[in-house]
């Protein structure tokens, strides 16, 4: 049964300010790990240069501070991956060459200070890594040497073990690691389906086998014990799942409306996990989404107006509920990042006018307040709003309601829309120092009101 999702803005929902992350000068870009510092990695495309498939070279990269940085490729490679980084600024991911989809050479590799090293395989020369945790200890996949079988492989002080095959399969790979070393991924023999496992000590497997429906693939675990992925659930569609800490069976997130197929790629500490619903077929419509264990919500609809992206995956969360993956502008593929944006305290409702008071919500960037998004419901349809902002309160009496802030700042006067709604974001006041509270208001020209103008409740933004 499909869950309840988000399709448009709603008051109290938290929305973010979007970064599109940039590219190496090749035009696209993909984001897929995260950390806590806000520091993001994933692929680029390089300006003049092709694979020798005739595609456009790929190269693993780091962002942070507003710049990317080209992590570079193992000798002889042609491109490279990065797949996840930790708080200590150690990645992951592969150095490839002749890639074809189901074949190429894959190594894997970690960089540390920017300098690319190689992992140890299992002995037949192809490896893949998929996570690291805080302690360094990173997790994948790699052939063993005597059978030719992908087997995960656990990468810790430069040393590779083989934790070997899971009950009644064949092959496996590693996907998520926590910061207890427990692992999670997925198994299978030929021609079966696939079923997610747990490594926590011993193999055990969590979904498809021991599960009403087959295929599942766990993609991530937290310290909680949270595990996200997909699985087909009685539909016989993929949707993305959501293991709860102890449970034997996962949670359904659901789809969006329109969409075939979900997945949950990563979750944080609080179970909140993102992922993707899409269709699997022409179009190919994908959007980016997000599940706490209840709601699946369209991150699109949280953007802030304007933005000119639509996200198409969400790969990685961190703590701090920032969010990174990759969306579609103007038909390429763009990383992101999502910074979470803080609401705002509320100071109380003006005295309502002929609609009731206009209702005024305002976010700022966590990372230092450098925007502002204003929404303001309630209005009269098409209704003119000025907006006014002050470093102190004033709590005057004003057209039937109480002027709050002292206004240092009037910016230009804009309408509400069909039902009564208006959103503005723009950077943050010059002159506005850190530190210093700074208090909102609008006021709305309200022709059903009986002084034909209504203020909307104050909000306050304690620091910059």
């Amino acid at each position: 049964m499909d869950r309840n999702f988000t399709s448009t803005y709603e008051r109290g929902d938290q929305p973010y300010e979007y970064t599109d992350l940039g590219d190496l000068g090749g035009g696209e870009s993909v984001a897929y790990g995260l950390n806590d510092l806000g520091q993001v990695v994933g692929w680029s495309t390089l300006p003049d240069c092709l694979t020798a498939l005739g595609t456009p070279c790929r190269r693993a990269y780091l962002w942070q501070d507003g710049l990317m940085i080209d992590l570079g490729k193992l000798p002889g490679d042609e491109e490279s991956f990065a797949r996840a980084i930790n708080n200590a600024g150690t990645i992951v991911g592969t150095s490839e060459s002749d890639f074809i989809p189901g074949s190429g050479t894959f190594h894997a590799v970690s960089w540390d200070w920017g300098v690319i090293s190689p992992l140890p395989d299992l002995g037949h020369g192809t490896s893949f890594v998929h996570d690291i945790n805080e302690s360094g200890q990173m997790i994948g996949h790699s052939r063993e040497l005597v059978s030719g079988r992908d087997h995960v492989a656990l990468w810790n002080g430069g040393a590779v073990t083989d934790l070997g095959a899971s009950e009644g399969h064949a092959y496996n790979r590693g996907r998520g690691i926590n910061d207890a070393g427990d692992v999670v991924g997925y198994a299978w023999n030929l021609f079966s389906p696939n079923d997610s496992i747990q490594h926590d000590g011993a193999w055990k497997v969590i979904g498809g086998e021991d599960s009403p429906w087959q295929n599942s693939e766990a993609m991530d675990i937290n310290n909680a014990g949270h595990r996200v992925g997909y699985q087909a659930f009685p539909s016989g569609a993929w949707h993305g799942a959501l293991w709860m800490p102890g449970a034997k069976s996962p949670i359904d997130a659901g789809l969006l409306p329109g969409m075939t197929i979900g997945e949950l790629h990563d979750v944080n500490e609080s179970g909140l996990a993102v992922g993707s619903s899409f269709q699997d077929g022409p179009p190919y419509l994908s959007r980016a989404t997000s599940f706490d264990g209840t709601t699946l919500v369209d991150l699109n609809d949280l953007l802030p107006a304007g933005t000119g992206a639509t996200l198409f995956e969400a790969r990685e969360v961190n703590e701090d509920g920032d969010i990174a993956g990759t969306a579609k502008v103007n038909g390429l593929f763009r990383a992101f990042l999502l910074t979470k944006m803080e609401q705002w305290k509320h100071l109380g409702t003006a005295l309502p006018g002929g609609l009731g008071a206009p209702v005024l919500e305002g976010y700022g960037s966590l990372e230092g307040g450098s925007r502002v998004e204003l929404q303001i419901e309630n209005t009269p349809p098409g209704a003119a709003i000025y907006l006014a902002a002050g470093v102190s309160q004033l709590n005057v009496p004003f057209f039937g309601g109480l002027l709050t802030p002292n206004p240092d700042f009037l910016f230009p006067v804009f309408n509400a829309d069909g039902a009564g709604e208006a959103s503005r974001a723009f950077p943050w006041p010059t002159g506005v120092v850190p530190g210093v509270p700074t208090y909102w208001q609008a006021w709305v020209i309200d022709p059903t009101g009986p002084q034909g103008l209504t203020s909307t409740d104050a909000v306050v933004q304690v620091t910059k």
